[in-house]
């Protein structure tokens, strides 16, 4: 699909950050993030079931909705935990004039086009006699000038068509100036103009969507049963359990944010894991130099040097690996120049805490150099007890080289990104993953 305009344009200052990552000109890179990955990926909990089953269930259950136009589910022989659901042959979706509109914020329009459903939170404006069980053509508001609860049509040139579904509540429900905002589905989605088939979302404790960069990147952290592994930005979670489910819930996965809402929603699902322990913590101060280790040091944090075998850095970023981008309005240079100096800070906590021969993997959900390759350069010239080893399994590009980063350095990084692909061809979100060996 292509929008009117991306959200990145007419912004110099975000311009030349996003520049960096890409020689061949600015505009290639623009387009890519502005369009949406057209494969569904589920991380399966082999602790609990296997692919094959789940593989089945999720057939099934798009026999039901497209019949014999269902789209094709298949697992990955090199990642045994990943089912993929391949893209809904293009059906040149277009608005119907007769229908009735609603209109939706970016966030969910971005979801939408990823397969989800309409939640109540995400609806901006419903036209007026809108019906329950009625079929409606669904646009994002680009400009975010659509006031919420408008009962008129909505008339921009920055509204997108995104696709068509079937209300399941009405104006009432959903613009009533209660104290309880309301839940739930507002729309059902029945298509989209990406292709991605509309499931919603299918997780339970047997499978759960998440992005294939998420899922490799917890493969080259590799941790293995009996270790103390620490995630240091843990929320929502998926990224820890996953680790516990690799190392077969045996051994201590410590899991730190430093937000007290994040830490109480990700723990209802992370409280079936024995191995987990989560904090509410900054972990920009999870190293405490002065402590030494004892059986009460290692429960809570801040902790001793030297205290985990393996460290998950998945560091807050800019973001700009999330596709499809449909708004930039939070992504101003400034904030985007911020993020470097907090991941150098929690960088430096996680060198303290890895223990000598300790294993720590730094992760970015973005695409911009200089929270990726630029971090990495920084902390081997920083860090003269860090060596990069190879970030495998691979199924993203390499790096990018910079001067302070030659080529054979760059080779060993994993970069999710314009031009690169997968190891089955099809393209992911941007992403970012680097893996250092503490010297001993």
């Amino acid at each position: 699909m292509r929008y009117p305009k991306s959200p990145f344009v007419g912004n110099p200052g975000l311009e030349g950050e996003i520049l960096k990552v890409n020689t061949a000109g600015l505009a290639p890179l623009l387009e890519w993030l502005c369009l949406t990955p057209r494969v569904t990926t589920y991380r399966v909990n082999t602790r609990r079931t296997c692919v094959e089953e789940c593989k089945r269930t999720v057939v099934d259950k798009l026999a039901a909705i497209y019949g014999q136009k269902a789209p094709k589910v298949y697992a990955l022989s090199r990642l045994t935990d990943v089912l993929c659901i391949d893209p809904l042959d293009d059906e040149n979706i277009r608005p119907d004039p007769g229908l009735r509109e609603v209109i939706v914020d970016t966030t969910c329009g971005a979801a939408l086009l990823r397969g989800a459903h309409i939640y109540a939170p995400g609806v901006l404006a419903m036209e007026s006699n809108t019906q329950v069980n009625e079929m409606v053509n669904v646009f994002a508001d680009l400009s975010g000038k659509c006031k919420r609860g408008s009962t008129a049509r909505y008339d921009s040139s920055q509204k997108i068509f995104v696709g068509q579904g079937r209300t399941l509540m009405q104006r009432y429900q959903l613009f009533n100036n209660s104290d309880k905002p309301a839940t739930g589905v507002a729309v059902e989605m029945q298509s989209n103009v990406s292709g991605v088939p509309v499931l919603g979302d299918l997780s339970n404790s047997d499978i759960l969507l998440q992005n294939l960069p998420s899922i490799v990147c917890v493969h080259v952290l590799a941790p293995q049963p009996g270790e103390r592994v620490l995630d240091m930005c843990a929320a929502p979670g998926n990224k820890t359990s996953h680790i516990a489910e690799i190392m077969n819930d045996v051994g201590s996965v410590v899991a730190l944010d430093s937000s007290a809402s994040r830490v109480r929603n990700m723990r209802p699902r992370l409280c079936s894991y024995q191995s987990i322990t989560t904090h509410v913590f900054d972990s920009t101060k999870a190293a405490a130099a002065d402590l030494l280790p004892t059986p009460s040091t290692l429960s809570d944090p801040p902790f001793p040097r030297a205290s985990f075998d393996r460290i998950l850095l998945d560091a807050p970023c800019s973001g700009l690996g999330n596709r499809p981008q449909l708004s930039s309005n939070i992504k101003r240079p400034k904030i985007l120049q911020s993020y470097p100096h907090v991941q150098r800070r929690l960088f430096a906590q996680a060198v303290e805490l890895l223990r000598p021969d300790g294993i720590l993997v730094y992760s970015t959900c973005t695409v911009t150099e200089a929270e990726c390759e630029c971090i990495v350069a920084w902390a081997l010239k920083k860090f003269p007890e860090l060596r990069l080893v190879d970030a495998t399994p691979r199924w993203g590009g390499s790096g990018l080289s910079l001067p302070d980063l030659d080529v054979s350095k760059s080779r060993l990084l994993q970069r999710f990104g314009p031009g690169t692909f997968d190891g089955d061809g099809f393209e992911t979100v941007g992403f970012f993953i680097a893996k250092f060996q503490k010297v001993a």
